[in-house]
């Protein structure tokens, strides 16, 4: 459950974001896209760039909206508040916007996120022998199942990506990014306890971690064979921590 300062944090960041994408609105007239400001339409069927930041504007304001109105309701009252799911948002919106792809919504980090895929872990790659819904490639039929349950929520991931937190490198299980917010969270599945040593590497893998600022939960997931085989595990992590 997201708590005040959560809310209010995010309204930092929402305003903060506003500040760089233009006013008005995205309108059509005919077949053709317009730019509506100041009561005046200039053409923009041509430019998409324009017709992205207008998009990522309707969408910031409609969640700015929402973000004032739980803070109001948890600042009276501090109750769970139910919300509609960032796709319930984008598929709401009417006229212009709703031709648009759902990716003119996302921030502007998920596509500096998905050029990091040339990035990956070189590390025994004949070992990558399984594979999710998408085409992934993965080292286990444990890490095959969550990737199936990220991809059945469209969330973007990238795979064992290099990733160099404080000048170190590291190659999580996964690295997610929610494409809405840009909230980056890493995944660890460990899936491999029954073998000698394991344990003492996770727990100093997970120490490492918190050394680098990872908050089990919060910016990080750890996961065993118990989640995976327990689809409601995975659901309840997802909704929970990745698109919370």
């Amino acid at each position: 459950m997201k708590k005040l300062k959560d809310y209010k944090n995010e309204l930092e960041k929402i305003d903060a974001e506003l500040l760089n994408l233009p006013e008005g609105s995205l309108i059509k007239r005919e077949k053709y896209y317009c730019h509506l400001i100041n009561q005046k339409q200039v053409g923009i069927t041509r430019n998409k760039k324009l017709q992205r930041k207008l998009c990522r504007t309707k969408y910031l304001l409609f969640r700015k909206k929402e973000v004032a109105k739980n803070i109001s309701i948890s600042e009276n009252m501090p109750v769970k508040i139910h919300e509609a799911t960032d796709k319930e948002v984008i598929d709401s919106f009417t006229g212009a916007y709703s031709e648009m792809p759902a990716d003119y919504f996302y921030h502007p980090s998920v596509e500096n996120f998905l050029s990091m895929s040339n990035k990956k872990n070189p590390y025994r790659e004949e070992d990558l022998k399984y594979a999710s819904n998408n085409g992934t490639r993965l080292r286990s039929k444990s890490e095959a199942l969550i990737a199936n349950q990220l991809e059945s929520y469209d969330i973007l991931y990238q795979y064992e990506i290099a990733v160099k937190l404080k000048n170190k490198t590291i190659y999580p299980d996964f690295t997610i990014i929610n494409p809405y917010t840009g909230k980056t969270i890493l995944w660890e599945h460990f899936g491999a306890l029954h073998q000698e040593g394991y344990e003492k590497r996770m727990n100093e893998k997970m120490d490492e971690y918190l050394k680098l600022g990872h908050i089990p939960f919060e910016t990080i997931i750890y996961t065993f064979e118990a989640d995976v085989l327990n689809p409601a595990r995975l659901k309840y992590l997802i909704e929970n921590v990745i698109l919370s």
